[in-house]
């Protein structure tokens, strides 16, 4: 049977047990529950070994083969968790993760040689049940019914007990879509019978997994026992994902007319009623195929700690990394993108912001700096915080730098703001590095973290605090399906803000002054400085402000004034190529509930 088939199946499961791998690994040289960190490194590449098998990638097998060795020597206290030791585990793990893509990419290259008998080794707090001089033996096996992948957990099953030389036959032997869940094996003569078993029972979806002599009767009921103690099994099936993003977006269109229908219903009262179900069924689908996309931010942050490890290694520091807010859900795109940028953030964190220990010991700090990587929900966007206990950003020397480089300073290093720190930072090509190091020094950091979350139409900002540390905040929306956005108009014109970067709204009656040369809208106290989007638009169209828009950057409060307040509604943003000369101050374009079309306005490009 071809296994190309299961190809996607096995790289992505490949991926969650690798990001496994690595964590079992750091663990353990961190010296917390050693005994837990091995059993998680050693279950994660048994794993990708009898799947790496079943598909017949024989140096993938062999790899994982030789990591399980030497983690059963740590295991069994033959050989310490030094550094050296676990140096080396990581290199072979790299290694793992390179022949597993190279495996997928070319997976005839890569199965020239099957796997060959491979002893597996029992676990001696299992006790005895029956052996192989008991006579022929047969192990039922039961695979969750509510499993959509069964027949296909069977099949990888099969192949890679059979490669392994550990079964003589399988019943059925062939697994389609009518396949109940119920596997009979034959084991082959002198299998250790407790340790298959156990290997039986850890195998993917298997809900039960039983040795006995062969001839003995079946049990009467169908059901593994382990699963009629249990409740409902949630099923999960593996959708790809430009389906789902095809799906995603017809929604968000279908959300557009439903806006455009609820405008009609309120000329046209029959067809009220109609429209009001039309509404709620529309809101539970929506809100079904968003969370259909959500996954947990874990999935993109656990693989910085290895980051962390290997930058601090390479220059010679320590540094404690902790990582909150694991949990925190957003759209798959969005967490995809975010990675390379927060690696960026996280490399000169370790390089600039963090002091080595005897600079921290000089500055009455702990030999160990400290790095944390945060995740938390506000209103409609998700906030991430990196921050550290380090130097802080120098602002004389990021000025004195800027100068040489050309790039325009407004300030004095007493009156440089974090804002214009950022903005200096974020210059293309600007590095406060002294030289060039495998870690950074190359001026791609910020200036690309800064275009990436822009992109995502997300916001970031940076809190220096001299000798004590920074904590540069990304804010991102939670999804790009569809967003809330503020309807408002400005000379006739309409536009869509999204509230992402929008605190509140509010009327200007006689509020506004001018102090050293600009507008100041006073709003409970504070002073907002005003920006007139007649005036960045250029429209001499006839009308008044009457509103703004208060919008936020980083630190900074922003007022936009426009003309009216027409309300908020859900968008769906399109991306569009604007003419020559349209402004750069727009980051897609929607159509809005009456159907006409509206320019969203990036708030950020104006502040």
């Amino acid at each position: 049977m071809d296994l190309n088939r299961y190809l996607e199946l096995y790289l992505s499961e490949s991926h969650d047990h690798m990001r496994a791998l690595m964590q079992g690994l750091l663990a353990l040289e961190s010296g917390q529950e050693v005994r837990g960190a091995v059993e998680e490194a050693f279950r994660a590449a048994h794993t990708i070994k009898g799947m790496s098998a079943t598909m017949g990638f024989q140096r993938v097998t062999d790899i994982c083969h030789h990591l399980e060795d030497r983690l059963d020597d740590v295991r069994a206290g033959r050989l310490q968790a030094s550094r050296e030791v676990v140096d080396e585990l990581l290199a072979r793990a790299d290694e793992l993760e390179r022949a597993i893509q190279e495996s997928v990419q070319d997976p005839q290259g890569a199965s020239n040689e099957l796997a060959g008998p491979v002893t597996v080794v029992p676990d001696p707090a299992q006790p005895r049940k029956l052996t192989s001089a008991d006579g022929p033996l047969v192990a039922r096996v039961h695979f969750d019914p509510e499993s959509a992948m069964k027949a296909a957990r069977a099949l990888l099953l099969v192949r890679s007990l059979a490669q392994r030389k550990l079964i003589r036959g399988a019943e059925p032997a062939e697994f389609g879509e009518d396949f109940d869940g119920r596997l009979l094996l034959h084991l082959a003569p002198e299998v250790e019978v407790d340790a298959l078993e156990q290997e039986l029972k850890r195998s993917p979806d298997v809900a039960s997994a039983t040795v006995e002599k062969e001839g003995a009767a079946a049990p009467e009921t169908a059901a593994a026992p382990e699963l009629q103690k249990r409740g409902p099994v949630a099923r999960v099936v593996r959708v790809d994902q430009a389906k789902l993003n095809h799906l995603s977006g017809g929604i968000g269109e279908l959300t557009v007319l439903q806006g455009r229908l609820g405008n009609l219903a309120a000329e046209s009262g029959p067809i009220s009623v109609i429209v009001t179900r039309l509404n709620v069924l529309v809101a539970e689908l929506q809100s079904s195929v968003l969370a259909m996309q959500m996954v947990p931010v874990g999935d993109v942050f656990d693989r910085f700690p290895r980051v962390v490890r290997d930058a601090a290694r390479a220059l010679g520091k320590e540094i404690e990394f902790t990582i909150e807010g694991r949990e925190i859900e957003m759209d798959r795109a969005i967490v995809d993108e975010i990675g390379d940028p927060l690696v960026h953030l996280i490399r000169n964190a370790v390089d600039h912001g963090l002091e080595g220990p005897l600079g921290r010991i000089e500055a009455d700090k702990p030999p160990r700096g400290q790095l944390v990587l945060r995740a938390m929900r506000e209103r409609n966007s998700v906030r991430i915080e990196l921050e550290d206990d380090g130097r802080g950003v120098s602002a004389e020397k990021v000025i004195a730098k800027a100068r040489r480089a050309g790039v325009p300073v407004h300030s004095t290093p007493d009156q440089i703001t974090n804002d214009e720190l950022l903005r200096i930072l974020s210059h293309p090509g600007f590095s406060t590095a002294e030289q060039i190091t495998e870690v950074s020094g190359r001026g791609v950091g910020l200036d690309a973290v800064t275009n990436r979350v822009r992109a995502l139409g997300g916001a970031i900002a940076l809190e220096s605090r001299p000798g004590q540390g920074s904590t540069f905040t990304i804010r991102l929306p939670i999804t790009l399906a569809v967003a809330q956005a503020l309807h408002v108009r400005v000379g006739g014109e309409d536009y869509a803000i999204p509230l992402t970067h929008v605190s509140e709204a509010m009327i200007l009656d006689g509020n506004v002054s001018r102090q050293r040369g600009r507008e100041i809208v006073a709003l409970r106290g504070d002073e907002l400085p005003l920006v007139r989007l007649r005036a960045v638009l250029g429209s001499h169209a006839p009308g008044i402000e009457q509103a703004a828009v208060v919008a936020e950057v980083g630190e900074r409060r922003s007022a936009l004034a426009v003309d009216e307040l027409i309300g908020r509604e859900q968008i769906l943003v399109k991306d569009f190529d604007g003419a020559v000369g349209t402004l750069p101050i727009f980051s897609g374009v929607t159509l809005l509930a009456d159907g006409r079309p509206a320019l969203v306005l990036d708030p950020l490009s104006v502040v």
